[in-house]
């Protein structure tokens, strides 16, 4: 494992921070230390040369800010603006995104047309689009500051009759999503108090700033694209605005700037410095493929099983695309979600326990646990399997030096197939000293065959168990827990053998080797369309007239 230093030194000798709204957003999945190298632009990251000239664009709102550039700022039609988008765009796209930035053009103009207008237009009067950011600068506070420390609001912008108006643009609705306080009040500051940026948003230097002007109010709106759908997050004065800039805040964005812990997980794929992170292990061959001339991209089994799927499909989910998420649930899905989030909470508990067979949701006819409601037959069978359970729990008969990490990520850099492969084990756990890995799964019906084949999660656990990278090294065992109609069965993987470690290898080749090699993604429609949240994007979808 690389030394935390290696990672610290990209620190050493920064002398700008420069901070997006974004960046503050309280989101506790974030790495703290991939966001603290992020807002240091002036630090050089190290890099792989790549010809990524074949991949597919990864920003879902990268084509839509293109087509409204040429809507706001050239003066075309919608329909003129999407033409011309279709026949150059900056980069190429998946027909499934070009066909979810028609629709989000719609709904973004739509949401704009619904927007009341700012105090202080006239009527019959509109904002003007601003192509420049805005920003602010100042220097430090305290020893140990940055010498300088910016402020940039990206956004769609707007601005005229002593109005500046920021636009920030989300792809799913934002009619009932939850406001972020912190993210607000450093976008209301930077519009009350922000100057244009001159220089390329991207400078690693100082930016240049333009001169000040001041506006009498600011405004802060989100637009929903999935159905035109909007709210109106801040407006006031700017002293309003600067009122809510405070110490709470500071502190916030001074704890985002320190970083200092890491959190390995999806994003880890995108992160600049995973090499010298000490919190991702490089494992060489981990995945049995070579690096290729695409950009660093994140494995992991859900990819895996998506893909062979339906390799548009993967592509979606990795867009963030939004989703028809009942168009994937059936009545078993929704039953074993239920039962994983309720024995979860159970793990999490404080103090740390094991599960009797009455820690049992209810009533038995009908019962709700994250979100899901799981009604009748399958509430009934979800209360046992939760019941079962207890029965086989690993801390049901622990010792009192038990440490327990459900829902844990570990995240591997293999270097050869230039990936980061991220695996979230159902429970990692120690009870008398030793290191076990568990899967669970619910099953009606106790099924034969390769468990590897069947539950790929089990093979890359094998081979994570095999590299020394999960907790206890070598010495960690991979279970499986199958929670059956007929009862509980746990089996232990013999994750050392050499026939099952081969046997591993070539599941997981499988899953991976045609995923590495694919820059188009390509539709594979037919039975994979049957439950497929993304259908309303797919141009290919099967038996679609519309196309």
């Amino acid at each position: 494992m690389q030394s935390s230093r290696a990672f610290d030194e990209l620190f050493d000798g920064s002398r700008v921070v420069r901070i997006h709204p974004a960046d503050v957003r309280l989101n506790d999945k974030r790495c703290p230390q991939q966001v603290a190298l992020k807002v240091r632009p002036d630090v050089p990251r190290p890099r792989r040369p790549v010809t990524a000239s074949r991949a597919l664009t990864d920003r879902p709102l990268g084509p839509l800010y293109e087509v409204l550039d040429l809507i706001e700022f050239e003066q075309l039609t919608m329909e003129e603006a999407l033409i011309r988008w279709r026949a150059a765009p900056k980069r190429p796209a998946h027909p499934a995104l070009v066909r979810w930035t028609e629709h989000a053009v719609r709904g973004y103009l739509t949401a704009a047309t619904a927007i009341p207008a700012a105090p202080m237009v006239p009527y019959g009067e509109a904002l003007e689009p601003v192509s420049r950011t805005w920003g602010r600068q100042r220097g430090p506070r305290k020893p140990g500051d940055p010498e300088m420390y910016e402020e940039v609001v990206a956004g769609r912008r707007y601005a005229g009759h002593g109005v500046r108006e920021l636009r920030f643009v989300r792809t799913g609705s934002v009619e009932n999503r939850q406001r972020d306080d912190v993210e607000t009040a450093v976008a209301a500051g930077i519009l009350a108090g922000g100057r244009p940026v001159l220089s390329s948003r991207w400078d690693r230097n100082p930016l240049k700033l333009g001169r000040f002007d001041s506006p009498r109010m600011v405004r802060l709106v989100e637009i929903g694209c999935a159905d035109a759908s909007f709210n109106v997050l801040f407006e006031g004065t700017p002293e309003e605005a600067y009122a809510r800039y405070d110490s709470r805040v500071e502190s916030h964005i001074d704890k985002v700037v320190v970083g200092g812990s890491y959190r390995p997980g999806e994003s880890c794929g995108r992160c600049e410095a995973v090499l010298t992170c000490p919190a991702i292990p490089s494992v060489p061959g981990l995945l049995g493929v070579k690096g290729g001339d695409l950009p660093r991209r994140s494995w992991s089994v859900t990819t895996g099983r998506s893909y062979r799927r339906c390799p548009a499909r993967a592509h979606m989910e990795n867009l963030f695309l939004p989703r028809n998420s009942s168009a994937e649930e059936n009545e078993a899905v929704t039953r074993g979600k239920a039962v994983h989030a309720w024995i979860e909470n159970q793990h999490r508990r404080t103090p740390q326990r094991g599960c009797e067979p009455g820690d049992v949701p209810g009533p038995p006819e009908k019962w709700q646990y994250g979100g899901w409601t799981v009604t009748g037959l399958q509430a009934r069978l979800g209360i046992q399997m939760i019941g079962d359970h207890a029965l086989v729990c690993p801390l049901r008969d622990r010792s009192g030096d038990a440490e327990v990490h459900p829902e844990r990520a570990v995240a591997v850099y293999d270097p050869d197939a230039d990936t980061v492969v991220v695996a979230k084990a159902d429970l990692l756990y120690r009870v008398a000293g030793r290191w076990a890995l568990r899967e669970t799964k619910t099953v009606k019906v106790l099924a034969e065959g390769d468990l590897l084949e069947e539950y790929p999660q089990l093979a890359l656990a094998v081979l994570l168990a095999r590299a020394g990278v999960l907790p206890g090294g070598e010495q960690c065992r991979v279970e499986l827990e199958r929670l059956t109609g007929s009862g509980p069965v746990v089996t232990e993987i013999e994750a050392s053998a050499p026939d099952v470690v081969a046997q591993a290898r070539r599941v997981l080749e499988a899953y991976v080797s045609p995923w590495h090699t694919d820059a188009r993604y390509q539709a594979k429609p037919g039975k994979a369309c049957e439950d497929c949240p993304f259908t309303q994007w797919c141009p290919d979808v099967a038996g679609r007239s519309d196309t």
